[in-house]
């Protein structure tokens, strides 16, 4: 099987959302929130605590990402845990930076093949990245963030996910 960017970036959102160890309650995909931030392939969010994965097809494209400042400044990105992903045997646990984890897929299942250490994460910017997130649900579904001054009910204001239980992801078409 040939792996687009777009079907790596798809299948991580997935593993995400119900991955028993990394398992987020909002994943987003793609999602780009400003020009002084990193946008990441996949990040979800657990309470506080966010998982970032960047999406590899191929060598070059995991050797060109070495040059962008989030990597070369790690306090500057998002991820309190980091990630890799990369169809198998593109890249190797060796060629995995200090502190960031590998993940390895194939057709039918995503494996842990190194595991991430903690990093400090970019809060602020990780918190544009909700924010457009939240922006993006209003727009796409039928969802709508009350402002307090709009709220005239004294009743608290709707879930965000339409009031659903069960994690919220963001991936665009």
């Amino acid at each position: 099987m040939t792996w687009t960017h777009k079907m790596l970036v798809r299948r991580i959102a997935a593993w995400m959302k119900y991955n028993a160890t990394y398992r987020r309650t909002i994943v987003a995909a793609e999602i780009a929130a400003g020009s002084n931030t990193e946008t990441p392939d996949v990040i979800g969010w657990h309470g506080c605590h966010s998982v970032l994965v960047e999406c590899k097809t191929s060598r070059a494209d995991f050797h060109a990402d070495k040059e962008k400042c989030f990597r070369r400044e790690e306090e500057r990105g998002m991820g309190d845990v980091r990630f890799f992903a990369a169809p198998v045997g593109v890249l190797t646990p060796e060629d995995i930076p200090d502190g960031w984890g590998l993940l390895e897929l194939d057709e039918r299942c995503v494996r842990v093949k190194k595991e991430p250490q903690s990093k400090k994460a970019n809060k602020a910017a990780e918190v544009i990245m909700l924010v457009s997130v939240i922006r993006r649900l209003e727009i796409s579904t039928a969802v709508y963030v009350v402002q307090d001054t709009e709220n005239t009910t004294g009743q608290p204001p709707p879930r965000l996910g339409g009031g659903r239980a069960g994690p919220v992801c963001c991936v665009p078409d």
